[in-house]
Order: structure tokens, then C-alpha cells, then sequence
């Protein structure tokens, strides 16, 4: 199964994405813990950001973007995902490993989004 994560674009307007990770390629379990924990964070209140973030999820490929995220949006979605894992109080192991794919993939790369502003 193949997993891309697009967060913005680079300077020569070509999106960035991560699917690696050190020693190869995300773990598909990872890669399905976040999308649950994507699902938890926006599905009960945020369905429109849900739809624009998962909205190029497939059978086989799973793609989560945050490209097409307006700043107001993008830094929503990044407080949002933020503070539902603040909140996990003894997170579970499937927990544990979208918090992983957050961290450790995600994260550096929102940080040097252009749209992405500290809180």
C-alpha cells in the first residue's frame, strides 16, 4: 500500500510530500492510525476540513494534503490535531502510532509551511 502526505508546496510550485521515514517507507498501520486519528480529530465537528484533507483517500494509495488548506484552515487544523493529542490521557498503542506519523512526518514539515504561524 502506498501513503503520500502533501503539506504545502515547494519554491519550484511542486508539492511537498513525505511518505519515508529512516529505513523506508511508513508502515501501512501507521499510516491507517492516522488516518483514524485524522478522522477523530475532524469528522464530529469539522467534516469540511476533513473532506479537504482526506478527500484523496483510496483502496490501495492514501493520501492526506493539507495543500489545498487556506491559512486560516491550515493553522486550525494543525491546533486541532495538536490538542487532540495534548488530550489522550494513556493513549493506546494505535494512538501512539498516529501520534508517530504526526511527529515524526507531519510536524516538520508544517512548521516550515508559509502559512503555518506559532501560536
Amino acid at each position: 500500500m502506498g501513503a503520500s502526505l502533501f503539506i504545502g508546496w515547494n519554491d519550484k510550485e511542486q508539492r511537498e510530500s513525505n511518505f519515508e521515514r529512516t529505513g523506508g517507507f511508513v508502515n501501512s498501520s501507521y499510516w491507517d492510525a492516522f488516518g483514524d486519528l485524522l478522522d477523530a480529530v475532524f469528522l464530529p465537528d469539522y467534516p469540511q476540513l476533513h473532506e479537504i484533507i482526506k478527500s484523496e483517500e483510496g483502496e490501495y494509495l492514501k493520501f492526506y494534503s493539507f495543500v489545498e488548506l487556506n491559512k486560516e484552515q491550515f493553522n486550525q487544523s494543525v491546533r486541532l490535531i495538536r490538542d487532540y493529542i495534548a488530550k489522550q490521557e494513556n493513549p493506546t498503542e494505535w494512538q501512539k502510532m498516529a501520534q508517530v506519523v504526526w511527529n515524526e512526518i507531519a510536524e516538520p514539515y508544517i512548521v516550515q509551511d508559509e502559512r503555518y504561524q506559532q501560536s
